[in-house]
């Protein structure tokens, strides 16, 4: 599970970036990756006792996509504002979750 740091991180960098006015955006990974990726990491975490996974597990998880939590959180920034857009992400991830498939 994504701690409260993670989320003050997101909205630090999301400031940042809303501050930077005309920079052109970064890339970010593919949409399918962060859907798989965060829900993975979100049934994991539902697996267990305490709600959140350790470490090791969640780098596992993430290098089993190719990817890093930066990587996540850059994704989660640049379409923050995208609302119908992160509305379906949001659904897709949990529609996995739902099913309990694991992407990997």
């Amino acid at each position: 599970m994504l701690t409260r740091s993670y989320h003050i991180a997101v909205a630090s960098v999301t400031l940042a970036l809303a501050s930077c006015g005309g920079d052109a955006l970064p890339e970010t990974i593919e949409r399918d990756t962060f859907v798989q990726a965060y829900a993975n990491l979100r049934i994991a975490a539902v697996e267990t006792d305490s709600g959140r996974i350790a470490f090791t597990v969640r780098d596992s998880i993430l290098d089993g996509f190719g990817v890093t939590e930066e990587d996540l959180m850059i994704f989660a920034d640049v379409h923050a504002e995208e609302l119908e857009f992160m509305r379906d992400v949001w659904n897709d991830v949990e529609l996995l979750m739902d099913r309990g498939d694991e992407a990997n």
